[in-house]
């Protein structure tokens, strides 16, 4: 008996010893803690593929002025001086023909626009001058304050305002204020008369060689030309100058412009062009403008101012 209750002994320490074991395995595989599996590291060539890209960044260029290399003056001739008269016509700075040729007309009206654009008064439409000439900007022409109030030389005398028939007598010195309408009818095309000075009283002989809105004229002959040039101090002047015109055995007021422009027909009288003469209401030919200083010039010239 005592020989089978140790074999049942035996048995049970051998099967307690075996779940102790087994049981020891179980928890040492069941409850380890989890391991972090590496991660992959990436080649030299893969980090710079996936490196944030650089922008890279560039200064706006300056615009392009289109002319710059152009340089028009006093002289030149052909379709850029064209393009600068018709542009400076548009903005009101020259008001005559359209020749093409760049002489003294051409130049005061590039003085002027550079004055009122604040550049370099020289004449010259160099690359500054143009960039602003032909740009939305350009200030255009501030007409009754560029044009020179003209200026007695010498001054003349006081003398008796003239009485209502007087205007007729070539001694008088007012003229009658007509109306253009009416001197164009008097005096048309082809037409010759005497001109007087209003202040120095120097005359000479002028031939109308067209215009419709007021006379283009010519000196007759050189002593014409020599006489009008002295009248006016020995040189031409854009200023405005009072007048008188005998038309038909009568005195006209009217108003000198007196640098010679555009066109001519008369070759041998020593000026290069025409000079425009105007009378009560008549207007410029390129701005369709009664000019305010010369109705001013025609009342002087008449004796109403």
């Amino acid at each position: 008996m005592k020989k089978h209750i140790f074999r049942y002994a035996y048995r049970a320490a051998v099967l307690c010893a075996c779940m102790t074991v087994g049981l020891a395995a179980f928890g040492s595989t069941a409850w380890a803690e989890p391991t972090a599996s590496p991660e992959p590291s990436l080649s030299a060539d893969a980090q710079a593929e996936t490196a944030t890209p650089t922008i890279a960044l560039t200064r706006t260029p300056d615009p392009v002025n289109p002319y710059e290399d152009l340089v028009l003056s006093d002289g030149d001739s052909g379709d850029d001086v064209i393009s600068l008269q018709l542009r400076l016509r548009d903005l009101g700075y020259y008001n005559y023909k359209i020749t093409g040729d760049f002489g003294s007309v051409t130049g005061q009206a590039v003085r002027d626009f550079q004055e009122d654009n604040h550049l370099k008064q020289d004449g010259i439409v160099g690359g500054k001058t143009a960039q602003m000439l032909y740009a939305n900007g350009a200030t255009r022409s501030l007409y009754n304050r560029r044009i020179p109030t003209p200026t007695p030389t010498p001054t003349p005398k006081p003398t008796p305002k003239p009485t209502k028939n007087s205007p007729s007598s070539s001694s008088s010195k007012y003229g009658i204020m007509a109306e253009w309408s009416e001197v164009n009818r008097l005096a048309p095309r082809g037409s010759t008369f005497t001109v007087k000075d209003y202040y120095t009283g120097i005359t000479y002989t002028c031939y109308r060689m067209g215009g419709h809105k007021h006379m283009d004229v010519e000196p007759k002959t050189k002593d014409d030309t020599a006489k009008m040039k002295k009248s006016m101090g020995g040189k031409w002047t854009w200023q405005r100058r009072p007048l008188l015109v005998k038309i038909k055995g009568k005195w006209y007021a009217a108003s000198l412009y007196g640098e010679p422009h555009g066109q001519q027909t008369i070759r041998n009288n020593n000026m290069n062009g025409q000079v425009c003469i105007h009378f009560l209401n008549s207007r410029t030919h390129g701005t369709n403008i009664k000019d305010p200083d010369h109705q001013r010039c025609i009342r002087i010239a008449a004796g109403k101012k």
